[in-house]
């Protein structure tokens, strides 16, 4: 019988390797990955992981663990929670080098967006956003990132030569790509740490500083790795301790 997994691991462009390079399929294991298009615009973990929830159908499946990457961490915890409501059992959960989420952590991501969009706008000037005295309310946090990029983006395509139109609209396909990561994060920022019932692995490579107890987790092993942050999920060292965890 094949069981599922369902993994939480954004889709974007990184530098480090996805949970599908574990190549958990390979081993009996159907993967669902839950962060496809489109992605939640919700603010807040409970919401968010009740939209991929319906999504995907989630409501019968009974998977044998939720795999979840770095900041998508709370927002596994928070799926599990919606399960355990829904009168299913606890899922374990496997994180791959989680750590609360923090303001600067959300701060210092939006930097490098701007940075991608206009580095040298950037350098000249900066973010016009506070993201830790807007953190509160995040629908006015994602308000103002919504317009300084919008703002980003239209003076970079204008010195590319692109007539208004143009700008306009590619502009607006900019602003949606980053904004979906962005949303991703303050959702994980603002999820409630709930208790679901069950445990947590965190599989963390070697300079991952976070060895506390998971927020919420019954109880909590860590399980730190030779592999640096790039490499941890390529490495068939971490798939092993996936499959012994699941066995």
């Amino acid at each position: 019988m094949v069981r599922t997994l369902l993994a939480l691991d954004y889709p974007g462009r990184r530098a480090e390797a996805k949970i599908a390079d574990l190549g958990l399929e390979a081993h009996g294991y159907e993967v669902a990955q839950l962060l496809t298009a489109p992605l939640p615009d919700a603010l807040t973990g409970r919401e968010y992981a009740q939209e991929l929830l319906r999504a995907h159908g989630l409501a019968e499946r009974e998977p044998a663990a939720i795999l979840a990457y770095c900041a998508s961490a709370p927002l596994a915890q928070e799926l599990a929670r919606h399960m355990v409501e829904a009168g299913r059992q606890a899922p374990p959960l496997v994180f791959f080098d989680a750590a609360p989420l923090t303001a600067q952590d959300i701060t210092d991501d939006y930097a490098t967006v701007l940075r991608q969009i206009d580095a040298s706008a950037f350098e000249e000037s900066g973010s016009r956003t506070d993201v830790a005295s807007l953190i509160g309310t995040p629908e006015e946090l994602v308000g103002a990132m919504r317009e300084e990029m919008t703002r980003y983006a239209r003076n970079s395509l204008a010195e590319d030569l692109f007539d208004e139109e143009e700008v306009e609209l590619a502009a607006e396909q900019i602003v949606r790509v980053y904004l979906d990561l962005l949303t991703h994060q303050i959702a994980a920022y603002h999820g409630s740490a709930p208790a679901w019932g069950g445990d947590v692995v965190n599989i963390v490579s070697a300079d991952n500083p976070f060895q506390g107890e998971w927020p919420g987790a019954r109880a909590t092993r860590v399980v730190r790795t030779a592999r640096d942050r790039a490499g941890l999920l390529a490495d068939a060292a971490t798939r092993d301790t996936v499959l012994s965890l699941l066995a």
